[in-house]
């Protein structure tokens, strides 16, 4: 098709007026802020993964101050047990689901404030030298749960002392292990001419409850107070894989808090 030089003039003169109508600078203004919007997402980012590490070692310094602390001991402690038994829960209730669905359970990746629980119980555990207990452990760490204890108890940690009861401990219980530790001591100190002085305290601290060989249901806060000339252990640290084979009941780390007291 031919055109006039009059229509070609006029299509010039459309295109023209077509370019200039178009919002040249707006367009570029957009591209830019486009290229800055990215800029921006990909530092923060970077800020995000920067102030969560940052919010995690703080947390995991302030944790460490406070364990230290014997004011804020009982508190921390209780706190430790109930953030890790919900890690636990959560990572059973994961299993749960993915067994039913048949399913190999996902890999957890941990929070940081879960990361700063691990990094605060590993400084504990590299102050004290006491170890990461097995699963099943009842007392976290070797920490004994409660007010601190007098050096004069002699508390150790899974540890179960034999010995003559003096108070029987299916009926009688107390707060904490200190509180057992004090009841030997003011039945040692009451005991009236020969009658038999407590020296040997065991205590339940596992809410759970303590697994022993014997024929009765042992409860959390049981406090045994026994005597014994030579005192002499019956379990302390784990049961070894043996005994456990002849007593499935039995779990791997023994439960019990005890002490012997000199008198």
């Amino acid at each position: 098709m031919k055109y006039t030089q009059a229509q070609m003039n006029r299509m010039k003169e459309a295109n023209k007026a077509r370019q200039a109508a178009q919002p040249l600078k707006l367009i570029k203004l957009v591209k830019e802020l486009q290229q800055e919007s990215g800029r921006v997402a990909e530092d923060s980012r970077t800020l995000n993964a920067a102030h969560q590490n940052a919010a995690a070692a703080e947390l995991a310094s302030r944790l460490k101050a406070k364990l230290y602390n014997p004011n804020n001991q009982q508190g921390l402690d209780k706190w430790r047990r109930q953030r890790l038994k919900l890690i636990k829960k959560r990572e059973e209730a994961a299993l749960a689901t993915a067994q039913e669905s048949g399913q190999e359970k996902a890999e957890d990746v941990p929070s940081a404030e879960e990361l700063a629980i691990v990094e605060a119980s590993s400084l504990l555990v590299e102050e004290e030298g006491t170890g990461l207990l097995p699963s099943g452990a009842e007392i976290e760490d070797g920490i004994i749960p409660g007010r601190p204890l007098p050096e004069e108890c002699r508390a150790e940690a899974h540890t179960d002392y034999d010995g003559a009861a003096v108070r029987w401990g299916l009926t009688y219980h107390v707060e904490s292990a200190a509180d057992c530790c004090q009841a030997c001591l003011d039945h040692a100190h009451s005991a009236e001419g020969v009658g038999k002085k407590c020296n040997v305290w065991v205590y339940c601290p596992s809410e759970d409850g303590c697994y022993s060989p014997d024929i009765y249901e042992h409860k959390h806060q049981e406090c045994w107070l026994k005597q014994a000339d030579e005192p002499k252990l019956n379990f302390k640290g784990r049961y070894d894989e043996e005994y456990r084979n002849q007593h499935p009941t039995a779990p791997v780390i023994v439960p019990w808090v005890s002490g012997v007291i000199r008198l």
